[in-house]
């Protein structure tokens, strides 16, 4: 597999020494180039330095609108800050706050993640959605994003360490590291972007007509409806896929759980959530691995979101294999959210690390 090392930085590393980072390897850049309806005050410099090193380099705009006046408004303002420039790697969508969570449906965030790439196409960019498996999963309809080039944020704090989870992810951001004397996000990319950019330049600009890449393999048949919304259904490690078409699946579940919406089977998959009635989204799951249906239960919920916790001895990631240890047990945690026996925690309790990784809550403690 093709592993090319990156990095993304903002104005938080200030006076970024570039040529350190080409000392350690690395091959691409992603510029933060603005917040809101501010151009980031180290974009146009950060920028100057990838060019003048003919450095690959992509972009991000982070969004932190509520609604669709201020989305309007800070969607003119990145189309201002990046219209005319070519990266060579896509220009990603960033939407991470609460504030979005509790104020926008998983439609309206989805529209945004959408429109904002119909939008940067529209003058001439490649464009992309930087997300969490979280986001993923429960607060983008993962579905309507099926052909959106991911950024996938899942950190295990070591690249050799994969991501348990396949959102169909060409970019991953698996932590930190220090170059030149600055904390900074590294990624790794999984595939050639420039040549994928040069030729969506080529095919977008109306001047070329290069050979067209293979046809896609058409989606299988949809498989009969058998469930109704609410069905409680009994799952024995079950795959659990982060949209319909995904390949490899991001987990596997044991329990009870239920069906979020009948009318979304696609593709011999349906969504299933839990508990019953939850808006979230866990997930996509083959209707032919599910099991018989179940009386309907409810599993109390003895980790809450908002508990601060700590890590069980033993412990591993959600899905993981690999045993945590040392300052991942001395810290305490908030968790983000509970979705049935998934936690994802977020902050510690100083607000030094915000890790955002999964964990089942039998490895929690409060």
């Amino acid at each position: 597999m093709l592993k090319i090392k990156g990095i993304d930085i903002s104005r938080a590393q200030e006076q970024f020494d570039f040529t350190a980072a080409v000392s350690a390897g690395v091959k691409f850049v992603i510029i933060r180039a603005g917040i809101r309806t501010d151009e980031d005050t180290y974009f146009r410099r950060n920028l100057s330095e990838c060019q003048k090193r003919n450095m690959p380099y992509g972009l991000y705009w982070y969004f932190e609108a509520t609604s669709d006046d201020a989305f309007k408004a800070e969607l003119a303002a990145c189309k201002k800050s990046v219209k005319g420039l070519k990266p060579s790697y896509p220009v990603f969508f960033d939407m991470e706050e609460q504030k979005q969570i509790d104020d926008l449906t998983t439609a309206q965030r989805t529209d945004m993640a959408l429109k904002f790439c119909t939008e940067m196409t529209a003058i001439g960019l490649p464009s992309g959605v930087y997300a969490n498996p979280s986001w993923m999963l429960n607060y983008y309809d993962s579905d309507r994003l099926d052909g959106i080039d991911i950024w996938l944020a899942n950190w295990t704090h070591d690249p050799e360490i994969q991501s348990n989870f396949d959102c169909g992810q060409l970019m991953w951001q698996w932590g930190v590291e220090n170059i030149g004397g600055k904390d900074v996000d590294s990624d790794i990319c999984f595939i050639d972007y420039p040549a994928k950019t040069d030729y969506w330049y080529k095919t977008h600009s109306g001047t070329d007509t290069p050979a067209k890449p293979s046809e896609p393999v058409k989606p299988d048949t949809p498989t009969v409806k058998t469930y109704k919304a609410g069905d409680a259904v009994q799952l024995s490690n079950t795959a659990l896929y982060g949209s319909s078409t995904t390949s490899q699946p991001a987990n596997h579940l044991t329990g009870t759980y239920y069906i979020h919406t009948a009318d979304d089977v696609l593709n011999g998959r349906i969504r299933i959530t839990t508990p019953k009635g939850c808006s979230a989204v866990t997930g996509w799951v083959k209707v032919s691995d599910i099991g018989s249906k179940t009386a309907d239960s409810k599993p109390a919920a003895e980790i809450r979101k908002g508990d601060r916790v700590q890590i069980k001895q033993g412990a591993t990631w959600y899905g993981g294999t690999k045993v945590l240890t040392g300052w991942l047990l001395e810290k305490t945690w908030i968790v983000d959210e509970v979705v049935g026996n998934r936690a994802v925690l977020g902050k510690d309790t100083t607000g030094v690390f915000n890790i955002q990784s999964p964990i089942d809550v039998k490895y929690l403690k409060k």
